[in-house]
């Protein structure tokens, strides 16, 4: 089964930083787990983060800059049952 994690972040707005961050929280946390970080190529205002199963996305985080960059332990959280159970 293919599994892994998909944050996309806006590219217009300066967001790589924050999404960088929250790439080596959730590595910290899942180190054995992909972790793809890419840019929207656009203006979005959000950091999006999925599981993707077998191609399948779930979306877990989709919010701004500022509540994401303080949201790491609820990403992380919320990161582990779709990881698991699907």
């Amino acid at each position: 089964m293919s599994k892994y994690i998909d944050i996309e972040y806006c590219g217009s707005w300066g967001y790589g930083g924050p999404a960088n961050r929250l790439k080596a929280a959730i590595a910290k946390s899942y180190p054995d787990v992909e972790i793809k970080c890419h840019s929207a190529n656009g203006a979005t205002s959000v950091i999006e983060v999925n599981v993707v199963v077998n191609g399948t996305k779930h979306q877990i985080w989709r919010k701004g800059k500022a509540d994401t960059e303080n949201g790491h332990a609820a990403i992380v959280a919320a990161i582990k049952p779709l990881l698991w159970s699907i």
